[in-house]
């Protein structure tokens, strides 16, 4: 929160150098920790009345980002922007006699604050480390269905949560033209939002604690190719 009031206090501000500022796209994987939704998985997999088997459990996936940005000094860019990430998890059963699946999908959008500093610049490649703090909205939808001997059926529930992410991370890119190409590492860490029904404001329960409500959680390490379009504001 200190970080995006700051953040629009130094955007109103004019900068020492001019009023350069731009657009940064990136683009690439993001890993994440969501203990509480992997173990939430393998107890719907217990339930099965077969032996099914977990065929994906929320692997690293899409994460993109679009920050607009504010040169405020040679150094120093702020800015603030939108983050996306997706993961999911699957688990499944099939014979002769019909399918039996669990689909748990996983999305983050993200809006907050951006600030850059260059510890390594000119016209040689730019090394800089930057953060960023944001308010996290994640959706997770959870779907059953079962087809045995031409009967079917489906059960979906959607879960949301909010919870404010803080990252930290460093970037080596290097100018071509009137563009800014890089390659970024981060790491972020999520303070985590109670799950609850999207249609009830029901939460979601631990299975084997019902005291304990499950959450989402994004903390985890991502790489991005990115690439930065001047404007002037």
């Amino acid at each position: 929160m200190y970080m995006i009031l700051l953040t629009l206090v130094l955007l109103a501000v004019p900068p020492a150098h001019g009023q350069d500022g731009g657009i940064k796209f990136s683009l690439g994987v993001a890993a994440v920790r969501m203990d509480d939704l992997k173990a939430l998985q393998k107890h719907i997999l217990s339930t099965y009345p077969v032996e099914g088997k977990i065929t994906s459990s929320f692997p690293p996936f899409t994460s993109s980002s679009v920050i607009v940005f504010k040169q405020l000094f040679e150094q120093i860019r702020i800015g603030g922007g939108y983050s996306y990430s997706t993961t999911g998890g699957k688990s499944s059963y099939a014979d002769y006699s019909g399918t039996l699946y669990t689909e748990m999908s996983a999305t983050a959008h993200r809006l907050g604050a951006y600030l850059s500093y260059s510890v390594w610049s000119g016209e040689h490649p730019e090394l800089s480390i930057y953060g960023k703090v944001e308010a996290n909205l994640s959706d997770i939808t959870i779907q059953s269905s079962y087809t045995i001997l031409g009967l079917s059926n489906t059960i979906f529930n959607k879960y949301r949560s909010i919870s404010p992410i803080g990252t930290v991370g460093t970037e080596l890119s290097y100018k071509i033209k009137n563009f800014t190409l890089g390659v970024s590492a981060a790491y972020l860490v999520d303070l985590t939002g109670d799950l609850k029904n999207v249609d009830g404001a029901d939460p979601l329960v631990n299975p084997g604690d019902r005291e304990r409500v499950l959450t989402s959680d994004w903390t985890g390490w991502q790489v991005q190719l990115s690439a930065r379009i001047p404007l002037r504001f």
